[in-house]
């Protein structure tokens, strides 16, 4: 069934890039709203502070995901709470925020599932559709590539490279599951950075808000931060996160299989970009149509042992 959350939830933080204040409020909806956030700071209209989580609506991807709406008003960093949203199976939700930018709280997706955790998960009168890849599609920049197939569940099978001893060619294969899987194995994992790339940004001006209390910093000799790593290829697996995040922005969870290798954000929304761009290469279907069909499989493969 389709899921929201029980009651609503107050959160706040720093920003990463503007450095500002951010509090978010995560407030329950109905069935088939999907996921909207609202700017609760602008003086307007109250149709033209609402942005749709949605792939077309994505207008930069360097250093974060960031969507606007059809009257020019943007969210951005959503990556995070799009991927607690994504593994704790959240379908329906609006979040307000007083500025245009999320929290980016301790770096990763935990802190949002905690909360949701704590408020509980509320069923919805109505089947979850999800998205089924039908046809292969690649997308590449240079060596780095993103490959969506079909399968018969979820899979991300991620790589990346980068030249430090402590990561070199890291990877990971994640296969979905329930949101505990979800919670231990990604939603803990932080952003990460170089240290001479940290300095660089800040003195253009750009994550302002970028600490060791937010992110894994990294120099020639090891990480900066008193608290070391908090699981066994965290690196990879915060990649992992950030793609759960984006990939929700098609608007449904997903049947079908990921190879990336030394992806990010632009590549992933490129390849949404691809696979929207021709309805043969997806198909949207109800759960209860798929879960219709392995129960018809079970019982026709034991009526025929039977039968044998």
């Amino acid at each position: 069934m389709q899921n929201t959350i029980r009651n609503s939830i107050k959160l706040s933080g720093v920003t990463l890039h503007s450095g500002e204040i951010s509090n978010v409020t995560l407030l329950p909806a109905a069935p088939n709203t999907g996921i909207i956030f609202r700017r609760s700071d602008l003086g307007v209209a109250f149709n033209e502070t609402l942005i749709t989580a949605k792939y077309d609506k994505v207008t930069e991807s360097k250093l974060c995901t960031k969507i606007i709406n059809d009257y020019g008003h943007s969210i951005s960093t959503i990556e995070h709470i799009m991927s607690a949203f994504h593994g704790m199976n959240i379908n329906n939700i609006v979040i307000e925020v007083d500025c245009d930018e999320l929290p980016i709280l301790d770096g990763s997706s935990i802190e949002y599932v905690n909360s949701i955790e704590k408020v509980g998960i509320k069923k919805l009168n109505a089947n979850r559709k999800l998205l089924k890849i039908k046809r292969p599609t690649l997308f590449t920049i240079n060596d780095s590539f993103i490959k969506a197939l079909p399968s018969n569940n979820f899979t991300i099978d991620y790589t990346i490279v980068y030249n430090h001893s402590l990561i070199q060619e890291q990877s990971y294969c994640y296969q979905s599951g329930d949101y505990y899987k979800y919670k231990n194995l990604i939603s803990n994992c932080r952003t990460f950075g170089f240290k001479d790339e940290v300095e660089f940004l800040k003195q253009r001006g750009l994550i302002a808000g970028g600490s060791l209390n937010n992110a894994i910093v990294l120099d020639e000799n090891g990480i900066l931060n008193k608290e070391q790593l908090r699981q066994e290829k965290e690196f990879v697996k915060h990649k992992i996160l950030d793609f759960l995040g984006d990939i929700y922005l098609l608007g449904y969870p997903i049947i079908g299989s990921f190879e990336i290798y030394k992806g990010g954000h632009r590549l992933t929304h490129e390849l949404m970009n691809s696979i929207m761009s021709d309805e043969s290469n997806y198909s949207i279907v109800e759960e209860e149509s798929i879960d219709q069909k392995r129960y018809l499989n079970t019982y026709n493969s034991k009526r025929i042992s039977a039968i044998i």
